[in-house]
């Protein structure tokens, strides 16, 4: 352990230079517009715990408190440490200073001491979670370009987001992985593409030279959006010593430049641990000790907890403020004992005095032009790029997604060209001389050609909001886009393959089986396979937005569609059928569109031959429809209400989609 006031040299795992890290160290820290104080008081926060005794009663919610009436204060110019055991309340207390942590929620979080709304602290902040969650798909280029097009000022020139991006790929050591996907990078270069993300913000954003502004000349400045304080939810994790020591070098450095880094870490390096300015112990949810590392030496100390020579005071800690298994009432003991002392130490004192008292945001803005309100002016004047803008952007991430798995949507195609090959073959030469027994097979046929289209669009698109919720949950929470976009996005993006591939797998089993009518009955089997596409991925959609879990959306849409395919109209006879169930046959997709192709097929053919004696003769097509209770004047309410029902699925599944993205990112 580093006595106060010994000066170790320490390696710069970043330039392989040796240096001391206090001689950089900015000194006489201020509260003024250039150096914030982020300060929390009696901070709690409450999360409901799930309680489900049996699947047939309703779940129960009982609400825990997680964190206790915490406070504590930090400065620009520091790099801060959130500690603690598993549990101890790290990720929470995070979460709630950055405003990123939806659930409910007492006490006071203050810039410079006034309150501070979630909107100013998402605009002057950046977010590194523990978990980068991203479309994995992309390459390091383009997950960069994606993000600089959407986090920056939209009056920033296309060279400087260029210059920008290249500039932290190459600071940050990632510059030779950009043609990498993001799946494929290894832990440390992940967690540096992930501030390479953040840093994104501290780009000098330029107007081009055509570019007018109406109302004032901005300068340069205005068109910073320079985030002066950035969370990393462990960004240690998962990585060795040496990439470890490199990111907390990275943010030590950001600190040192004038920044406010607070990050949560679990049981760090010893010579990771020394990079941090401050340290805040958590345990059960309170405060065990909150200042410097020779502070916190101090203060285990007079509690004769000293940390052994040789021994890593963060992994000391860590297992004083630990539960035991085997001395559970012991160590609760000890850590109640440990927060009680904290409390009535000075080193408490000194932070509830910095605190301070609460005064209210609006006096941020106020009218008046002091220094404080033209620092906080700047975030609130960055210009965020429109909605059609992030619109073209998720479509751009979702094509180049495609781009990259062609093979995966190859093997798609090719299986569903398959498919139809195999329900075709067998009803090969059976529309050229209709007798009796061929109808039920020519019927079959136009079943099949239906139920395949609509199963194989509903699960193309099942998956897709289970899988990316995580994704739309951080990126909306960090205000990266709008969810409209976001799933117009989607449905546009659906829309090309819920066509073209409709249109081929029609034209192999009209081609093969040999199906009656010519050009007119092919494009009108076309157009209703088409709408039984688009209306598959709409209720694929509706079924993945409302349910978390495929398994649950599973549970739904089996007996759902079982009913729909049973009232299609070739198991069960719908002319006969009872008033009290043929309803149901209006809720099917299957029954709208197994309808409107036998009426263009059966409409075209005119003579059915009778050679089977003593078998019913139905000598005409009409007749074939009727004995199947479809009626020929019913094709075009058939699809108006395939889109009807399209629509109904689609609005339904953006609102689910509002909702989720309302919730609470997991961080």
């Amino acid at each position: 352990m580093k006595e106060s006031g010994l000066k170790l040299p320490t390696r710069n795992v970043l330039t392989g230079a040796v240096v001391n890290w206090e001689d950089d160290e900015m000194a006489g820290l201020g509260d003024n517009p250039e150096n914030l104080t982020l300060s929390w008081k009696d901070l709690s926060v409450y999360r409901k715990k799930k309680h489900q005794t049996s699947i047939w009663r309703s779940a129960v919610y009982e609400e825990v408190k997680v964190l206790h009436g915490v406070s504590g204060v930090v400065s620009s110019g520091n790099l801060v440490a959130l500690m603690g055991s598993s549990g101890a309340g790290k990720t929470t207390l995070l979460a709630a200073i950055s405003r990123r942590d939806k659930s409910a929620m007492t006490g006071y979080l203050m810039l410079n001491g006034r309150l501070a709304g979630a909107d100013l602290i998402a605009r002057i902040s950046g977010f590194v979670p523990q978990e980068d969650l991203s479309i994995g798909d992309l390459t390091v280029s383009e997950h960069m370009e994606f993000m600089a097009r959407l986090m920056m000022d939209k009056r920033s020139s296309a060279p400087a987001r260029a210059r920008r991006v290249q500039q932290l790929l190459g600071e940050l050591g990632v510059v030779n992985c950009t043609r990498t996907k993001l799946k494929a990078l290894s832990g440390g270069e992940r967690k540096r593409v992930a501030l390479a993300v953040q840093f994104t913000h501290d780009c000098a954003s330029s107007l081009s030279s055509s570019s007018v502004v109406t109302s004032t000349v901005l300068d340069i400045k205005e068109l910073l959006n320079d985030p002066p304080i950035l969370f990393c939810d462990e960004p240690t994790t998962g990585l060795d010593s040496s990439a470890a020591s490199a990111v907390v070098s990275r943010l030590r450095r950001l600190a040192i430049g004038g920044k406010l880094v607070i990050c949560s870490v679990h049981q760090p390096a010893s010579g990771v641990f020394e990079l941090f300015h401050q340290v805040v112990l958590l345990a059960n949810g309170r405060i065990a000790f909150h200042g410097t590392i020779e502070q916190a030496d101090q203060f285990f100390a007079s509690l004769n907890y000293k940390c052994p020579v040789g021994f890593n005071a963060a992994e000391y800690y860590v297992s004083l403020l630990g539960v035991e298994v085997d001395k559970e009432m012991e160590s609760r003991d000890r850590i109640r004992r440990i927060c009680n002392e904290y409390q009535r130490s000075e080193f408490a004192t000194a932070i509830e005095n910095r605190v301070g008292d609460v005064k209210d945001e609006i006096e941020y803005f106020n009218g008046t032009s002091d220094e404080k309100n033209v620092y906080f002016e700047r975030y609130l004047t960055l210009v965020k790029v429109n909605y059609f803008v992030q619109f073209y952007w998720l479509m751009w991430r979702n094509i180049l997604a495609v781009k990259h798995n062609s093979t995966i949507w190859i093997a798609e195609f090719l299986l569903l060209m398959f498919v139809g090959l195999i329900i075709s073959v067998p009803y090969a030469g059976h529309f050229k001389d209709l007798d009796q027994r061929d109808i039920q097979n020519a019927e079959g046929l136009l079943y099949l050609t239906i139920t395949e289209t609509i199963f194989l669009f509903i699960y193309a698109v099942f998956i897709t909001f289970p899988s990316e919720v995580p994704v739309l949950l951080r990126e909306t929470a960090s205000g990266l886009y709008a969810p409209l976009p976001y799933y117009l996005s989607k449905v546009i993006f659906w829309i090309p393959r819920a066509v073209i591939e409709p249109i081929l797998f029609v034209s192999l089993i009209f081609c093969v089986a040999g199906l009656q009518g010519g050009f007119m009955n092919w494009l009108g089997f076309c157009f209703v396979c088409i709408l039984c596409a688009n209306y598959a991925n709409a209720y694929g959609s509706f079924l993945s937005a409302v349910f978390d879990k495929m398994e649950t959306a599973a549970l739904v849409s089996v007996p759902f569609d079982l009913v729909g395919t049973m009232f299609s109209g070739i198991y069960l006879n719908l002319a006969s059928a009872s008033p009290y169930v043929s309803w149901l046959r209006y809720v099917s997709g299957f029954y709208y569109g197994v309808e409107s192709i036998s009426i263009l097929q059966w409409d075209s053919i005119e003579t059915i031959e009778c050679k089977t004696k003593g078998v019913p003769c139905i000598k005409t097509g009409p007749e074939v429809l009727r004995k199947f209770g479809f009626a020929e004047e019913n094709f075009w309410r058939n699809c108006v209400c395939l889109f009807i029902m399209y629509s109904v699925a689609h609005i339904v599944a953006f609102i689910m989609v509002i909702k989720r993205s309302r919730g609470t990112p997991v961080y």
